[in-house]
């Protein structure tokens, strides 16, 4: 029998695993008072052995900022920006330019269709093709045209304008139209006619190096305002706070003057402010000494304060372990089971919950659920608590069975619990997203619901997944959520079926640091797809550090794997 690999971090023991009862919440019992920091592995605040003395020892107060290139922001801010700028007014211009183009090109084309139709009809009387010549004289007068032929009804030359231009089509404007004579209107022979688009081509080159002029004079313009702005509100306000330290550190006690016509950007006036703060408290010595007991007290109290924290940090870790299934209730039905739980935090909104109901056994539906809450740490772990809860009220209180109508209860219970109604002034934007599988071993089947996670099945014939709908549980409604339904799956000897948070998939590394993403983890589950499921996952948790690397991991991973157990 194989069991779950979710474990605590390694200087955290265990809870000891205790009897299971069906439809409640177990407790993990009492944890002693300084517990929680030792062992977790949380280390105290340092604080220095002076009490704060190295702040004011002579050259701190310049510090990093000694021998920089103030220039260098106006550099920076440059470099950053123009391209950007540069490349939006380019695009912006070649577009508007395209667009003229464009339109003279259509407007150009009418013009020559309407020539054309206006002397086809010119051209529509009997024995037209001896007297075509007034008609093609008549075009010839334009400029623009640059070549008109007239054809009979076999399509034999009859007339001819100009010379046939050679050269790219995108040069000339081509049309045709029919010559309709005879009672009945029969089309007796086409004209052909060709326009020159030369001077619609320059007029575009043209306009395009005007484009390129007016982007680098804008460029230019935009370099010298960012230059004067940075040197006027923040290279010259600097150099002032500067030169104040400088005299400060041979207690010279001056202040940074604010008023000018040089005025400090927002930021480096309460920069500024706050120094003529500090060299105003520094004139005393008694003001410094009681500045410096002052600080000693502070970190006495932040220290204590952190001791709190870490120790209820630690409580909280129990007190979410002890809601999530125990060893008992993994190995102790009919499926094979398998859980990989690692918050990135102490507590984290990660949730899985397993457990045999109505009676249990073959006759009986396995339910596993696993949750992603918005956030980690102790907000999602708050979460955690109210979706343990709901689910226990859902399943054993008002009995339901199909994912689909569990997934909509418990949307309703955590819209209720985090006050979401409409109308509500202090409305939040929390939810979580969840799947959930019930597993008929009498039937072979596996009904599936999803509300913004996927199910992944692994079999012979490689990976499949399947996706939940488009809907948070909780969250402001957007109006574009997608109507819960579930999807049955048979079960089969040879699938094993995996629901994962997005921390599983989300898994930056690699020598080109991207994503693993869901195919990646598909391909580490094909390659150990005949190991026994606990080495399946310890295989993959095993993976996933590895193509992390020295990169941290950006959120709770959770993991339940699941399939039948042999018979």
């Amino acid at each position: 029998m194989s069991g779950e690999t979710l474990s605590p971090p390694p200087d955290v023991a265990p809870a000891p695993v205790q009897p299971r009862r069906s439809g409640s919440l177990r407790g993990a019992g009492p944890m002693r008072r300084g517990d929680a920091p030792a062992g977790l592995g949380f280390a105290e605040v340092p604080t220095t052995q002076d009490g704060g003395a190295d702040t004011m020892r002579p050259g701190a107060l310049r510090g990093a900022a000694r021998g920089r290139n103030l220039d260098g922001l106006a550099h920076t801010l440059f470099l950053r920006l123009a391209p950007v700028i540069a490349v939006l007014v380019l695009l912006t211009q070649v577009v508007i330019a395209w667009v003229n183009y464009g339109d003279q090109i259509r407007l150009s084309g009418e013009r020559a269709q309407m020539m054309a139709d206006m002397t086809a009809r010119a051209l529509a009387q009997p024995g037209w093709t001896t007297s075509f010549g007034p008609q093609l004289q008549a075009l010839g007068l334009d400029p623009s045209v640059r070549f008109a032929t007239l054809r009979d009804a076999s399509g034999t030359v009859i007339g001819r304008l100009g010379e046939e231009p050679r050269g790219r089509s995108l040069e000339r404007i081509q049309v045709s139209s029919e010559i309709e004579a005879g009672p009945e209107a029969q089309p007796a022979g086409s004209l052909t006619l060709v326009l020159s688009a030369e001077g619609l081509r320059a007029h575009a080159e043209k306009q395009f190096v005007m484009v390129l002029g007016a982007s680098a004079v804008l460029i230019l313009a935009f370099a010298l305002s960012l230059r004067l702005a940075v040197a006027r509100h923040v290279l010259a306000p600097l150099t002032r706070l500067l030169t104040a330290m400088g005299r400060v550190e041979r207690k010279d006690w001056v202040t940074v003057d604010l008023a000018g016509s040089r005025r400090p950007s927002r930021e480096i006036a309460e920069i500024s402010a706050a120094f003529n703060r500090m060299v105003e408290g520094l004139r005393s010595g008694d003001e410094a000494r009681h500045l410096l007991a002052e600080l000693e007290r502070t970190h006495a109290r932040l220290a204590e304060a952190n001791g709190l924290v870490m120790e209820s940090l630690g409580y909280a870790r129990r007190i979410q372990q002890a809601v999530l299934p125990g060893q008992a209730a993994l190995e102790g039905g009919p499926l094979d089971v398998a859980v990989l739980w690692e918050p990135l935090h102490v507590v984290g909104g990660d949730y899985f919950w397993v457990e045999e109901i109505d009676g249990g056994g073959t006759a009986g539906l396995s339910v596993l659920v696993v949750a992603d809450c918005t956030g980690h740490g102790v907000p999602g772990a708050f979460l955690t608590l109210i979706v343990a809860t709901a689910l226990d009220r859902i399943l054993h209180d008002q009995g339901l069975r199909r994912p689909d109508a569990i997934l909509a209860a418990l949307d309703g219970v955590v819209r209720a619990r985090l006050r979401q109604h409409a109308g509500n002034s202090d409305l939040s934007d929390d939810g979580l997203d969840c799947g959930i599988c019930v597993v008929d071993r009498a039937a072979g089947t596996l009904d599936f619901a999803g509300a913004g996670l996927a199910l992944t099945v692994l079999s012979g014939d490689g990976v499949a997944r399947i996706k939940g709908r488009r809907h948070g549980l909780g969250y402001r409604l957007t109006g574009r959520e997608e109507t819960l339904s579930a999807v049955t799956v048979p079960l089969g000897d040879d699938r094993t079926f995996f629901l994962m948070t997005d921390g599983i998939s989300d898994q930056m590394g690699g020598t080109s640091r991207r994503l693993l993403g869901h195919r990646g983890v598909a391909e580490i589950l094909e390659r150990h797809a005949n190991q026994p499921l606990a080495e399946q996952v310890a295989a993959l948790d095993a993976a996933l550090a590895a193509h992390r690397g020295a990169e941290a991991r950006r959120d709770d991973m959770t993991l339940v794997a699941f399939r039948p157990k042999g018979d």
